[in-house]
């Protein structure tokens, strides 16, 4: 049997309440892309606590990949469900799914197609449904070692206001990422991410994100994690904000 990937994630804390993240990093999120066959990650998390506060959390999150024999092909699923209540009342939830074809053009070129669903029923019934297609080009220089994107998408979004009708809006955007990764020691790696992504009809309306995660091997089966990401919007949707801070440590492991 093929080896699975299981991450177990410790604690994924937001530095503030923020609106639900615009952009997603795809690339921190893939598969390995060098075996073929099938492969499947997921997490269940339970937490809670009882006495003076009744807690409940609780979150499935994961993906399959399947890649062909000549690794020219990949197709990737994507999901997170999670779900916390207190006092017997739902207070977040979030939906997320994004499935991805990829057919290797030439060796360190890669054409992909995309589609993404993400909604937050609790933060003013946010909604975000996209599709789109994307150049994907392996980059190894002195500075880079990684991978950037370019390509096209078409972005549907919704958000319920307080006392107020549904609000849309939909949007053709650019898409550009660069993702690279550089050594600190035989055991510790920093990885940087970059997403740009503007709309066509008006190139002033920009939402942007930053990532930076760091990564040290315990052994030949653990490794750690630290990740902190910056997204900015421009123009978001009414009652959303402009700004978004979030970072996570986690404890990775395989067998």
């Amino acid at each position: 049997m093929r080896s699975l990937w299981l991450r177990c994630l410790l604690v994924a804390v937001a530095l503030f309440s923020a609106p639900a993240l615009s952009i997603v990093n795809i690339e921190d999120m893939r598969m390995d892309e060098t075996k073929p066959g099938w492969m499947l990650s997921s997490t269940l998390s339970l937490s809670g606590k009882r006495g003076n506060l009744e807690e409940d959390k609780l979150s499935l999150n994961g993906g399959t990949q399947w890649i062909s024999d000549d690794l020219k092909v990949r197709n990737l699923l994507l999901f997170t469900v999670a779900n916390d209540r207190a006092e017997g009342e739902t207070y977040s939830e979030e939906y997320f799914a994004h499935l991805r074809h990829t057919r290797q053009v030439v060796n360190g070129i890669a054409w992909e197609l995309f589609g993404q669903h993400q909604s937050e029923p609790l933060n003013q019934d946010y909604e975000r449904q996209l599709i789109g297609s994307n150049a994907r080009v392996r980059i190894e220089t002195a500075l880079v070692d990684g991978y950037g994107g370019a390509g096209l998408m078409y972005e549907e979004r919704s958000v319920v206001p307080p006392l107020a009708e549904q609000i849309e809006r939909n949007d053709w955007r650019l898409n550009f990422y660069l993702n690279s990764s550089y050594p600190l020691s035989d055991n510790a790696e920093l990885a940087v991410n970059f997403y740009v992504q503007p709309a066509i009809e008006d190139f002033s309306d920009v939402r942007s994100v930053v990532n930076a995660g760091i990564t040290s091997r315990l052994n030949r089966v653990f490794s750690l994690t630290l990740d902190v990401s910056y997204s900015n919007e421009s123009e978001p949707l009414v009652g959303q904000a402009h700004d978004e801070w979030t970072y996570a440590m986690g404890l990775n492991f395989r067998f």
